[in-house]
C-alpha cells in the first residue's frame, strides 16, 4: 500500500492485528519471510498507535462473518477456530471495549445497534 501512495492505509493494515504492537500475539501462521516478518516487528516497534488504530482493532474484534458479534463470542469464535487465543490480546480487546465506551459514554453494542440474540 505503500508503493501506491497510501501510508495509512498500510498503517491500519498492520496495526489492526498488533494491539500491542508485538507478533508474540499473532493468531493465525506467519507466510512471510523472515525479512518481512522483521521488517513488521521493526515497524511495529516504531509506530504511533491513534484511537484510529484502536477503533479499527475494536471493529475487527467485533465483526464477525454474520454481523456484529459480543467481544466474547467474537474472540471465543477465533479460539475455536485457531485452538488458542493470547490472553493478552483477550484483555486488550476488553480495554479498548471500555475505552471507547468511556469516550462515547454509551454501551459500544447500543453504538453498533447490536441486537443479541435469545
Amino acid at each position: 500500500m505503500m508503493s501506491l501512495g497510501y501510508d495509512e492505509v498500510a498503517k491500519i493494515c498492520l496495526t489492526h492485528s498488533f494491539n500491542n504492537q508485538t507478533t508474540k500475539e499473532y493468531i493465525g501462521k506467519f507466510d512471510v519471510s523472515d525479512e518481512e516478518l522483521n521488517l513488521i516487528k521493526n515497524t511495529l516497534a516504531k509506530v504511533d498507535m491513534s484511537d484510529y488504530d484502536r477503533l479499527i482493532q475494536l471493529c475487527d474484534s467485533l465483526a464477525g462473518s454474520e454481523g456484529v458479534l459480543d467481544i466474547e463470542e467474537r474472540m471465543g469464535d477465533v479460539k475455536q477456530r485457531y485452538g488458542y487465543y493470547p490472553q493478552e490480546k483477550w484483555d486488550s480487546n476488553i480495554r479498548l471495549k471500555k475505552y471507547f465506551e468511556e469516550k462515547a459514554g454509551k454501551d459500544i453494542y447500543e453504538i453498533v445497534d447490536k441486537t443479541f440474540r435469545l
